[in-house]
């Protein structure tokens, strides 16, 4: 293989599944230089047209998450509703329990929480190379103290080929408004750049987001549900990875204030799942066809819950048929034929934990 040109040897990489590729790191210490080679993985994940799934298990009895890789989405468009392929990916790093768990092009991104005594907490974070199985961990720990949240999210832009980390700082605090003190939410925005050595902090933030990670990354900007700070209402904010701004996108035309919402990647576009608890326990899924534009907003489809408990129910993927893959309880995956209107819940074998699903 070393004595191949390059061409060549990007070319056979590139054929292989995702797991078959994540194998070859451990054949032999040249193939694991090979794979380094950022021409090689960015071929590969250009080829990569198999959709993956990263579940993140946590467990009261365990002192450390596991981390499961289930490989493959696109063969569940058939009849098959068993997934034979879950590997484990072994995080090298002593017990952690993850507050935050997501995934960009092979880079498991980990957020943690560390306490030397029961006073002092900190939020640390580490990046987890899938392909070469390295472990990188981010310099600068924020301390967390009592009113204090803290939030992280990762993302990539393709332009600038960098990955970046926003963390998100929440403190309450006093100001005094026309002779009285009011009690008001501030938040701070720190960035990092992957292959840097420090963080920088933006204070420009016109609004609020949601204390949660990011839910949706497309078009190099990691997007939140939030509101904004004069009128507080519900709006759609993104932060775009090149210039380090917040804007606000344009939301669709259905109601917010009295609706359960969330944002994801359908399709390769910008979605947003609108659970309505007053209509039959239905879920409204809304794409936005042509990213920034509102009129482009089209309610594509409607989820039936069923017997199933309406907020427990997380979409995850859109297969090529148009079956629609989410998450239940934290603990089952089920597809939706959205032209049948049914359910069929996904077989995993003897998986005996509760998880969180992270779309790859």
């Amino acid at each position: 293989m070393d004595s191949l040109p390059l061409d060549i040897t990007l070319n056979i990489f590139s054929r292989l599944p995702f797991v078959s590729f994540i194998h070859c790191n451990r054949v032999s210490k040249s193939w694991h230089a090979l794979l380094k080679h950022p021409q090689v993985q960015q071929a590969f994940l250009e080829s990569q047209n198999n959709l993956c799934l990263i579940l993140h298990c946590s467990s009261s009895c365990s002192p450390q998450d596991q981390i499961f890789l289930v490989n493959n989405c696109s063969h569940l468009s058939n009849d098959d509703d068993h997934w034979k392929e879950i590997m484990k990916i072994n995080i090298p790093s002593k017990n952690h329990k993850f507050s935050s768990v997501s995934n960009c092009k092979g880079f498991l991104f980990l957020s943690y929480n560390e306490s030397n005594n029961k006073l002092v907490v900190y939020n640390k974070i580490c990046v987890h190379n899938i392909y070469t199985a390295e472990l990188t961990h981010l310099p600068g720990s924020h301390l967390v103290i009592k009113g204090f949240k803290v939030a992280c999210s990762f993302g990539f832009h393709p332009r600038t080929k960098e990955y970046k980390v926003v963390r998100i700082v929440e403190q309450e605090c006093v100001r005094y408004y026309f002779g009285q003190y009011e009690l008001s939410l501030d938040q701070s925005i720190e960035v990092f750049t992957l292959g840097t050595y420090a963080w920088r902090t933006k204070r420009s933030n016109p609004f609020l987001l949601r204390m949660q990670p990011s839910e949706a990354l497309i078009n190099g900007a990691l997007h939140w549900l939030g509101q904004a700070k004069v009128r507080h209402s519900q709006i759609i904010l993104s932060f775009d990875l090149e210039d380090e701004r917040f804007y606000q996108i344009p939301s669709p035309n259905c109601r917010f204030d009295v609706l359960d919402w969330h944002l994801l990647v359908l399709g390769g576009c910008l979605s947003l799942a609108v659970y309505n608890h007053n209509e039959k326990n239905k879920i409204d899924i809304w794409l936005m066809k042509n990213y920034g534009m509102k009129e482009s907003w089209t309610k594509e489809f409607t989820i039936n819950s069923g017997s199933l408990s309406l907020g427990s129910i997380r979409p995850q993927c859109l297969l090529k048929n148009g079956k629609v893959l989410f998450e239940y309880a934290k603990q089952s995956l089920f597809l939706y034929d959205t032209n049948k209107k049914t359910t069929k819940k996904i077989i995993l074998g003897d998986f005996p934990y509760y998880f969180q699903a992270v779309p790859m």
